[in-house]
């Protein structure tokens, strides 16, 4: 009877070992899997931060794409809006008004009666004229160009240029009629080194001549 209680002792001892045994091994993986989530999930939070800070500077570099994925690099090189354009000059009404600038053309020309006179015995004609003024036409242009207080500021209206060929065909006086903008950029003492050099054949008699120009 002694030994039958022994031996269920015995087997209850070793029925309690097994259950207590089995329990720790159970809660040994838990405890771990615990203990190794901590710096797992730290290191998720600092690559978490990292890439927000590296979307904040994408954007910031790119203007800030609200689409852009955190962490994504630019799609293509930041947009240089360039410098601002000017604004147009508001030109007034006195800017715009007509003056006219230069030598007074309405004296009449001086004639010398001498035997050294080489001056021709025909008038000058127009084709004449032209010819040798066309040749020049492009510097005349030239300086309504720079006239101009820009190269955008529209300046409406016209320029005329006159001026007198005496009989030995030199020009002798010229004279320009602009708006008062290009009278301030310098278009008549550029227009009048431009036709005081120009050289017409010798004709019998003076002559004053105009051509005018539309702005455009």
């Amino acid at each position: 009877m002694k030994g039958f209680v022994l031996g269920l002792l015995v087997a209850g001892l070793a029925v309690g070992g097994y259950i207590y045994w089995k329990q720790r091994m159970a809660a040994a993986p838990t405890v771990a899997a615990a203990d190794a989530g901590a710096p797992v999930k730290e290191v998720k939070e600092r690559k978490k931060r990292r890439h927000r800070g590296a979307a904040r500077l994408a954007r910031n570099l790119t203007g800030g794409d609200p689409g852009a994925s955190p962490g994504s690099a630019p799609s293509g090189p930041a947009f240089d809006p360039g410098p601002p354009e000017p604004e147009p000059i508001k030109l007034s009404a006195a800017d715009l008004k007509l003056v006219s600038q230069g030598d007074d053309l309405s004296r009449p020309d001086v004639i010398r009666m001498d035997m050294s006179d080489d001056s021709g015995s025909h008038e000058l004609s127009q084709d004449d004229i032209d010819g040798r003024f066309r040749a020049r036409e492009d510097a005349i242009l030239g300086c309504i160009s720079h006239a101009r207080p820009d190269e955008e500021t529209y300046v409406p209206g016209r320029v005329t240029v006159k001026f007198r060929i005496q009989r030995s065909g030199n020009v002798r006086g010229v004279r320009v009629e602009a708006p008062a903008i290009l009278q301030k950029g310098g278009i008549y003492g550029c227009i009048k080194g431009v036709v005081g050099g120009i050289r017409f054949p010798p004709s019998n008699g003076s002559q004053v001549v105009s051509y005018p120009f539309s702005l455009t």
